[in-house]
């Protein structure tokens, strides 16, 4: 599938998760996907970022990004 390098700048991104839970993610991003995985089954644009909070890699929908904004 494709991917797109993207700049490793902290982001604070308003997201909903597969659960439905909204919340404030702050991450550094690495790449953008068009892809499919576990939680996202259908090929679609996935984030991958490293979440600062969980102190992981995480994968984000970008339908499911409501905003984004770069972190103080």
């Amino acid at each position: 599938m494709g991917k797109i390098e993207v700049r490793e700048q902290v982001v604070v991104i308003d997201y909903t998760n597969y659960r439905g839970k909204r919340m404030l993610r702050r991450v550094r991003p690495i790449r953008l996907v068009f892809d499919s995985n576990q939680w996202h089954p259908k090929p679609e644009w996935l984030l991958e970022a490293f979440d600062l909070d969980k102190n992981a890699e995480r994968t984000f929908s970008l339908k499911d990004i409501h905003s984004w904004k770069p972190a103080k």
